[in-house]
């Protein structure tokens, strides 16, 4: 059983979180094979027996060779950080381990968050910020598949980009920063990147379609280092068929369950906005929402209606209607209804996706902690719309940093330099050496007549004369020094500059084949270690 309160990142550099553990992996395997055999007498989708869909899906995404249990994990096709390829490594040890199948569903369907590679750029003094290398090409909102491959002058442009950049950044062969000065065996972070590996990678995919393509080339080239060969699945091949006609069949009733299940998990986590973690499905008029996008390729993806008259359903994409679809049609052959829609297409969002793969792919997926979270939601539906137990599924995360330099300072150091600034402003005497008689006396007095009027209640206006003249003097006092206002400015922004510095440095989501292999290897190695313990 996943326990949902252990769902937090990895702080650690190097920290790994596997929940449950991997050595129950093999239970939750053998466990779900078992739920599964009293509903496939009774469960069918589009009028087919869930066993045979099952069978075929399996069939045509995995091979024919395939007949033995399967781990899946899945993930847009971006520059993932290494939390994200920890996914990969441990779905393929425990497969390898359990004689199971290793797969990963390329999450081609998504639309980007960003279209470009965000790299860690040193200036000469020592900070690091952000450079932002665009990389995909495309329409605002377009998803991942079908947008254009990278020619090789853009690969080579990158390319130098990258070795420019990181060219800037020395550490020490074990990946970790030499305290001032060159490493005793340091080299530059350009010469361990793997990154360049993966660019290798992409430019050796032969003829490729999209961007998507290359990208799984230059993933293949660095994980190959590793010992990492999952089957690789895109959503845009794979998602098709019964599943998504039996829903589309019969969405008044998943709509519902659907939004039960939403409902569940609000009251459940608390959560108080209709519109999180995600939206209803919602009805407006005689149209009701599908779990589904619907985009024809490079354009926007937009949300698919549908609009039910007897045996015809009329497809929205947003308000535009799209095409018409014959439900006897679709019952007898799903693949060939939908292909009728061409050049639109029909992908799976979110939820829809885990709960196609959850039912028909795999024995177990493995989320990373965002979808681990929400795939509960899924499980009502398992229970409410399919009528069985929910298939499992398990979590793993980590946490691997750059090593880039960082300075030792800390927020306390900031608010302690933010401090002294005001302290300056508000109390010169304390910082100037050679502060005249008659002025600190004369201060000293209004400080004095300040707080007999405040003892005493007395207007306003007389107490803000009294605080204009402190102000006054302490002016006059700063102004004997200015150097110090300077200087104490200085230090607070230098520390401000150090601490923006560090939270670069520090951050988790820098792509994993920026790092170098030896990095990797220690973070492979700590999450092949979990795989071999005994459940705690």
């Amino acid at each position: 059983m996943l326990r949902f309160d252990r769902l937090q990142t990895p702080r650690r550099d190097g920290e790994v979180l596997i929940e449950p553990a991997a050595a129950l992996w093999a239970g939750l395997i053998e466990q779900d094979i078992r739920h599964r055999k009293p509903h496939e007498c009774t469960l069918r989708l589009a009028g087919m027996p869930i066993e045979e869909v099952r069978h075929a899906t399996r069939a045509r995404v995995l091979g024919p060779k395939v007949t033995g249990p399967v781990i899946a994990c899945g993930h847009q096709p971006e520059f993932a950080h290494p939390g994200v390829w920890a996914k990969h490594v441990i779905v393929a040890e425990v497969a390898s381990r359990l004689g199971a199948h290793g797969a990963d569903l390329v999450v081609d369907n998504d639309a980007p968050r960003t279209t470009a590679l965000t790299l860690p750029d040193p200036d000469p003094d020592g900070y690091i910020d952000q450079q932002i290398i665009p990389v995909l090409r495309g329409t605002t909102g377009a998803a991942y598949e079908s947008r254009p491959p990278l020619n090789p002058a853009a690969i080579d442009a990158i390319q130098r980009q990258i070795a420019d950049t990181l060219a800037g950044i020395t550490i020490a062969d074990d990946g970790h920063l030499a305290d001032g000065g060159p490493p005793a065996d340091g080299g530059r972070l350009a010469d361990t990147s793997l990154v360049f590996q993966y660019l290798s990678g992409v430019a050796s995919a032969a003829r490729p379609r999209d961007f998507v393509e290359q990208h799984l080339a230059g993933r293949a080239h660095v994980d190959r280092l590793f010992a990492i060969d999952l089957q690789e699945i895109r959503v845009s091949d794979a998602f098709n068929g019964p599943f998504v006609a039996d829903i589309l069949l019969n969405l008044e009733r998943f709509a519902h369950e659907y939004n039960s299940s939403l409902a569940e998990y609000r009251r459940e986590q608390r959560v108080r906005s209709p519109d999180r973690p995600l939206p209803d499905l919602k009805r407006v008029e005689d149209r009701l929402e599908a779990p589904f996008w619907i985009y024809q390729p490079l354009q926007q993806r937009r949300r698919l209606w549908i609009a039910s008259r007897g045996d015809a359903l009329d497809l929205f994409a947003g308000p535009d209607l799209v095409g018409t679809l014959s439900r006897t049609e679709l019952a007898r052959s799903a693949a060939a209804a939908l292909a009728s829609l061409a050049p639109w297409v029909i992908r799976p969002r979110a939820l829809t996706l885990t709960l196609w793969a959850r039912l028909l792919l795999c024995n177990l997926f493995v989320h990373g902690i965002g979808g681990a979270k929400y795939d509960r939601i899924n499980d009502g539906i398992f229970r409410r719309y399919y009528g069985c137990e929910p298939p499992p599924y398990a979590c793993v995360s980590a946490t691997l940093r750059l090593p880039l330099p960082r300075f030792a300072v800390s927020r306390s150091d900031l608010l302690a330099a933010r401090r002294r600034v005001r302290d300056l402003r508000f109390n010169p005497q304390r910082y100037v050496a050679d502060v005249p008689a008659d002025l600190l006396a004369a201060r000293n007095r209004l400080i004095a007549q300040g707080a007999e009027l405040r003892a005493s209640r007395a207007p306003a206006l007389q107490r803000r004369e009294v605080f204009r003249g402190i102000r006054e003097i302490n002016e006059r006092l700063s102004a004997m020094h200015p150097e110090l206002t300077a200087e104490f400015d200085a230090a607070a922004a230098r520390i401000g500059r150090q601490l923006a510095s560090n939270a670069i440095a520090d951050s988790r989501e820098f792509f994993y084949a920026l790092q170098p292999r030896s990095r990797l290897e220690m973070l492979a190695g700590s999450l092949r270690e979990t795989v071999k313990r005994p459940e705690a």
